[in-house]
């Protein structure tokens, strides 16, 4: 095989853009070269199983083989059209445990470039060695191997080696269910109205049923001939995976919450809230319809389908399907149950809690053998894997993590989900995980040992909003949705040069001043204090080595203690003027260390001469502020992280709350604890009456408690939806203040234990509630807005005052001076020379798109208020207002080069152009693409668009697409289809998918490409063809 393969004359090809028919021309292969390409991996897996002592021998030629001719190999198995025979072969080679290490990782690596490579390489073969090898990690083997000296080439944005996720599976909606075939080769989803079913080996898309409204479950048979799914109007269905015609249909008149194949793929067994039933396949007929004599719905099935797990609020039962007796009932008192599953052989259950928990529990005996504790939001999906020894779960985090049943500990954590993780699932092998997202996509990862895990950052929150490139092509300006950061860095090695902060940075946790003038917020490491009126942050900070959890004013207002996750407290002098509102000096006055985990809740004494901490190491510091040692007291007793602390008024006494699901509270002379009270759930917030006789408490399971220092229970408040973050007194005592994850303030009476006031407003946690007067309470959230609120009506008192928006859209000027930048409704200019930043606010809603006119007098922007506006830049004033932009909001605008029209893209493709003198839309035309970006006029008659799939070049004039460029200057790279390429150089076409793309831009040069993920990827074009040596080509 060797031999014939290297007599092949496919690198005689004119390019490698040679598509499949001209690929077969040059390449004749023979039965006997067939089968050997077909087979050669099988025979090698025979003598690992049959002859192992000859694998020595064996190995020396299977790596050569790798190190020469695996590529050659690719080529003729996509001629063969056996790419996916080719992924499913070297997966076992992979997998098989006779193999060395060398040719397991190099198996490894051949196959994940095929997945990788697949949808181009099974029509263009020879892309293997060029887009293929492109796009492959740096570190990898085959890269360094292969690589051709080619006019493409990725100059950063690629991982440094292989990680986990072997694919991404764009389907565009939500995606409710996931599930592996028995067998692991298939892997299904459902989506509205949609199930999609792909080969896993080689991740093509294999069928796409179309279902009826309210599809609720699926499962694939073991054999994945068949797929079965359950609906909210009651009945089951049953399709031919091959062919798509139904096989069953069971009509029935009550929602289906679970669905499985058993005995042989012969019968389907499915629960709704009354009953159990089964259902033969081959004859079309009812088996059996158990009642239930339980409350719940029924949501997992054990293998054979002899358990059942049904799922109430705050409970969990198993039964037995042929007879619906209960075999368990497991109690789970203050906590909402959102996701449970029963283990393969029935004897284990798991269950997912709203405040990020997962709790195990034997069957038999009811007992709970494991939390597993990582997720900070709902586990709301999981699976286990079939030796019942591993969990994996997807959270409202947007995470998806790895546990070990038998020691309770997280193993792996994968990373690339950029919204809520609805539903995972386990292969039976347990070497491969699926996951789908509310983003849209299904993941595989590979989860056997051995691959580095990729550690999760702010980039795998936040998509790419914007690009920009400089004029001169060495520097990309971009955002990420989520902070006030836009980063510059080098096109060709990606070194940052940047980022420029505009305004403020995403808020994560907030204090308000005693005195109500001033906001400290945490942003990551860095601590900001605000004029509590608005405008630039009055100081800025940062020393801590990890994200910052906790502020506090001291009762003075003139420290600022922020406990981290690094493990530390400091305590911060602003020295901030009271008169002028000034920054003095920004100063840390003292670090304290000697927790041995994160800092989770911090609070002043009344003098300010004392701090309590309370961290997750289970422990609570008293600190002397005034002593060289600064610690005095070490409070033990809590079995989990203390989550809230708060000083009584004479400094006497310390109460805590604590994720293990009690409130403490100490004396802090002795150390002694005076009073414990255990309630439903973890403890978020905590607090003293002003005189010291009450303790207020807010609990993970949705309700307030308050009691007097003696012990003895005053009222229990109920009636918010989600975890109370937040308490505070009035100055009478009569009424206590609560601000909860459901994003509400409420107000309540104490004498009566009813709630007064539900205000609302906040668009996400409220994290602080304060009475300001006893008419007025302030509120800041994780939705980065502080806000007053007047307690008699519910209303705000004042507009909300925010303290974070995300860029939308950013521009530079063509001399690179001046940067433009989208902050929701607000345009802010930047001059990077002198630093300056001026702020233009006419928007009422949020600037969609930016442009410079060519002389840089003028800015046009467009906004979701429907608007277009061009401004004076240095007078920083609105010029010309368009009111009214054809029947869609436009999302994109460019300057012609005389600076008299204004080209505006809209949602739907539609392209109008506004003469600016006259104020007339002229003419438009449909461009076919959607969710226009920036786009930019070439000349008089070129105009580029770009949308998120494609940048093309069309001819105003006749409203078509034009590539006529042989007299032009500077054609920026254009991409069409997936493929990018010049269009002034002769075959010079590149594949790069653009499935996860959020943005692109381009020059003569390089495109850029922001993707979903928070990445950015810059491919090179490192041949462009000198104007003397052009030639017309139309594509």
């Amino acid at each position: 095989m060797e031999k014939v393969l290297d007599k092949d004359e496919i690198e005689g090809l004119p390019d490698p853009y040679s598509p499949m028919d001209k690929v077969k021309e040059r390449v004749n292969i023979s039965g006997a070269l067939e089968y050997s390409c077909v087979h050669w991996i099988s025979h090698v897996v025979e003598v690992y199983d049959l002859k192992p002592g000859s694998a020595k021998e064996l190995e020396a030629d299977v790596t050569r083989f790798f190190e020469v001719r695996v590529l050659r190999w690719l080529v003729h198995m996509s001629v063969l059209g056996k790419l996916s025979h080719a992924a499913a072969s070297l997966r076992k080679l992979e997998l098989h445990s006779q193999a060395s290490a060398r040719v397991r990782k190099e198996s490894m690596e051949a196959r994940k470039l095929t997945l990788q490579s697949h949808s181009v390489v099974e029509d263009y073969p020879l892309q293997i060695y060029y887009s293929g090898l492109m796009r492959i990690p740096k570190k990898s083997d085959i890269a360094k191997r292969f690589h051709k000296d080619w006019n493409w080439e990725v100059t950063w944005g690629l991982a440094e080696d292989w990680e986990r996720c072997e694919g991404v599976l764009k389907v565009g909606q939500v995606v409710w269910l996931v599930v592996f075939s028995n067998d692991g080769r298939m892997v299904a989803a459902h989506t509205w109205r949609k199930i999609y079913i792909w080969g896993v080996e080689d991740l093509k898309e294999l069928c796409v049923v179309r279902t009826p409204d309210g599809l609720i479950c699926i499962a694939l048979s073991s054999d994945g001939k068949s797929i079965a799914a359950g609906f909210e109007r009651g009945g089951i269905q049953v399709w031919d995976v091959e062919t798509k015609n139904e096989r069953v249909r069971d009509i029935g008149k009550e929602s289906i919450y679970c669905i499985a194949f058993i005995d042989g793929n012969q019968e389907v067994i499915y629960g709704s809230s009354n009953s159990i039933c089964r259902y033969s396949v081959k004859s079309n007929e009812r088996l059996t319809d158990i009642k239930l004599k339980l409350d719940g719905e029924p949501v997992s099935f054990s293998r054979d389908g002899k358990r059942a797990l049904l799922k109430g609020e705050s409970h969990i039962s198993i039964i037995d399907t042929e007879t619906g007796n209960k075999i368990s009932t497991l109690d789970i008192p203050g906590f909402e149950v959102e996701a449970a599953a029963i283990s393969m052989d029935g004897e284990k259950v798991v269950s997912g809690l709203k405040d990020g928990t997962i709790q195990t529990f034997d069957v038999q005996s009811g007992n709970e053998e494991a939390q597993l504790i990582g997720h900070v939001d709902a586990v709301i999906s999981f699976a286990l894997s079939g030796d019942d020894q591993r969990i994996v779960s997807g959270s409202r985090d947007g995470s998806v993590r790895i546990w070990s049943v038998s020691n309770g500990k997280e193993e792996m954590e994968l990373v690339g989900h950029i919204s809520l993780v609805m539903s995972v699932a386990y292969s039976d092998d347990g070497l491969r995980v699926a996951s789908g997202s509310n983003d849209g996509t299904v993941r595989i990862w590979s989860v056997e040992p051995g691959l580095e895990e990729r550690q999760s950052s702010s980039e795998d929150q936040w998509k790419v909003t914007a690009l920009a490139l400089s004029s001169d092509g060495q520097r990309v300006f971009y955002a990420r949705g989520g902070d006030r950061r836009v980063h510059i860095r080098n096109v060709d090695n990606g070194k940052e040069e940047g980022p420029l902060i505009v305004g403020r940075d995403h808020v994560n946790t907030v204090a308000i001043s005693n005195d109500g003038r001033h906001a400290a917020t945490a942003s990551g490491k860095r601590l900001q204090i605000y004029n509590i009126g608005g405008g630039d942050p009055l100081v800025t900070r940062e020393g801590h080595d990890d994200l910052i959890l906790s502020v506090a004013f001291s009762p003075d207002n003139k420290k600022v203690a922020t406990g981290s996750h690094d493990k530390t407290i400091r305590i911060w002098d602003p020295k901030i003027s009271n008169k002028e509102e000034e920054a003095v000096e920004q100063k840390e006055e003292m670090k304290l260390e000697g927790h041995k985990d994160s800092v989770w809740s911090i609070a002043f004494s009344a003098d300010g001469t004392t701090l309590v901490s309370g961290s997750s190491d289970q422990s609570i510091r008293i600190w002397d502020l005034e002593s060289e040692s600064a610690m005095v007291k070490t409070l033990r007793g809590h079995t989990g992280p203390v989550l809230c602390v708060a000083f009584s008024s004479d400094s006497q006494k310390v109460v805590s709350g604590s994720h293990d699901k009690t409130v403490r509270v100490w004396d802090v002379e002795t150390g002694e604890v005076k009073q414990e009270q255990t309630y439903g759930g973890s403890i978020w917030s905590v607090a003293f009456s002003p005189n010291n006789s009450k303790i207020v408490s807010g609990c993970n399971d949705h309700t307030i408690h308050v009691w007097d220092v003696e012990g003895e229970e005053m009222a229990v408040l109920e009636g918010h939806t989600d975890a109370v973050l937040s308490v505070a007194f009035s100055s009478d005592q009569q009424k206590v203040v609560s601000g909860s994850h459901d994003t509400t303030v409420r107000l309540w009476d104490l004498e009566t234990g009813n709630e007064v006031r539900k205000m609302v407003g906040h668009t996400d946690s409220v994290q602080f509630v304060k009475f300001q007067e006893d008419d007025t309470v302030s509120s800041a959230s994780d939705d980065s807005t502080y806000r007053t609120w007047d307690v008699r009506t519910g209303k705000q008192k004042t507009r909300a005052i925010a303290f974070d928006n995300w860029v939308g859209s950013i521009a530079l000027s063509s001399d690179d001076r001046l940067l433009a930048v989208g902050l929701d409704s607000t345009i802010h200019i930047l001059d990077m020379e002198t630093g300056n930043e001026v702020i233009m606010q006419e928007h009422t809603y949020t600037v969609r798109s930016i442009a410079f006119s060519h002389n840089n007098e003028k800015i046009v922007s467009v906004s979701t208020d429907g608007t277009a506006r061009i401004w004076n830049v240095e007078k920083t004033e609105e010029e010309k207002r368009l009111e009214s932009i054809g029947s869609h909001r436009s999302y994109s605008a460019a300057f012609s080069s005389d600076s008299t029209i204004v080209a505006l893209g809209e949602r739907d493709g539609t392209i109008w152009f506004w003469n600016v003198e006259t104020g007339a839309t002229e003419k438009k035309f449909k461009s076919g693409q959607k969710w226009m970006s920036p786009m930019s006029f070439i000349d008089d008659t070129h105009l580029l668009l770009r949308s998120y799939h494609a940048i093309e070049m069309w001819n105003v004039e006749t409203g078509g697409k034009d590539e006529n460029v042989a007299d032009m200057a500077n054609v920026p790279i254009l991409a069409r289809d997936g493929w990018i390429y010049s269009p002034f150089a002769h075959n010079s076409r590149c594949w790069f998918p653009l499935d996860r793309v959020s943005s692109m831009t381009s020059n003569a040069s390089c495109i850029v490409f922001g993707l979903d993920s928070g990445g950015i990827v810059v491919v090179k074009f490192k041949q462009p063809i000198p104007r003397e040596q052009r030639s017309f080509r139309t594509r």
